[in-house]
């Protein structure tokens, strides 16, 4: 077995927001809060954003399942996609585990942002519907994750590692509320490190070059 490793370093330029289950004097809408009282963006939303961005960069190039309908994935656990065998599906677990986005802990960090629904129909603001959203503060913000996983081959390794840092780049936001400007981001840097030993950026371009015909 060898083993992948993939840390993430994140540059969020709007505030950031993802709905937790947690109550909030003034808010309609909490952040989410970890154990320790940090604020997170949960590790199944990061694997969740990046799968979706893999599937739309894949579809109509290379074949792909349906997800999220159980019944349109992969059914034959030895007869996977792509994303599927990176990412996992109900039958077959991931590989690959994912940390959860801590986001800094600074004084002030975050706001309350108020905001009013809008009927998708109408296009137009719904009358009587004033929310208010937490959010992290205005301004650049940085965070770090981890994507660690074992293989069975040095080449299902960097086949993964292909794939995820290829939804990396492409990756435009992360977390709720991107039509009201939150969660854009100005970059997502990937170092990728098989069994200790750094992965050459020709090894990820030649999957790139397989898959969409000429790389990213």
């Amino acid at each position: 077995m060898v083993e992948l490793e993939i840390n993430l370093h994140l540059q969020w330029r709007t505030p950031f927001h993802t709905t937790g289950n947690r109550w909030k004097w003034g808010a309609d809408k909490a952040l989410i809060r970890r154990y320790d009282g940090a604020y997170i963006l949960p590790a199944t939303s990061l694997k969740g954003a990046l799968r979706e961005q893999a599937e739309r960069l894949l579809r109509g190039r290379i074949h792909v399942c349906t997800a999220p309908d159980p019944g349109q994935m992969c059914l034959d656990s030895k007869n996977l996609c792509l994303v599927c065998r990176v990412f996992g599906n109900p039958r077959r677990p991931s590989p690959l585990r994912f940390t959860d986005v801590v986001l800094p802990q600074v004084p002030e960090t975050t706001q309350i942002r108020a905001g009013v629904a809008v009927s998708r129909r109408r296009r137009a603001a719904v009358p009587q519907r004033l929310y208010f959203v937490e959010t992290t503060a205005a301004g650049p913000m940085e965070a770090q994750a981890v994507i660690q996983g074992l293989f069975p081959s040095q080449e299902q390794a960097e086949e993964a590692a292909a794939l995820v840092v290829l939804a990396v780049r492409m990756l435009p936001a992360l977390g709720a509320g991107r039509t009201r400007g939150l969660g854009w981001l100005e970059a997502i840097e990937a170092e990728c490190t098989i069994d200790d030993q750094p992965l050459a950026g020709t090894a990820i371009e030649r999957y790139w070059n397989q898959w969409l015909g000429g790389g990213q």
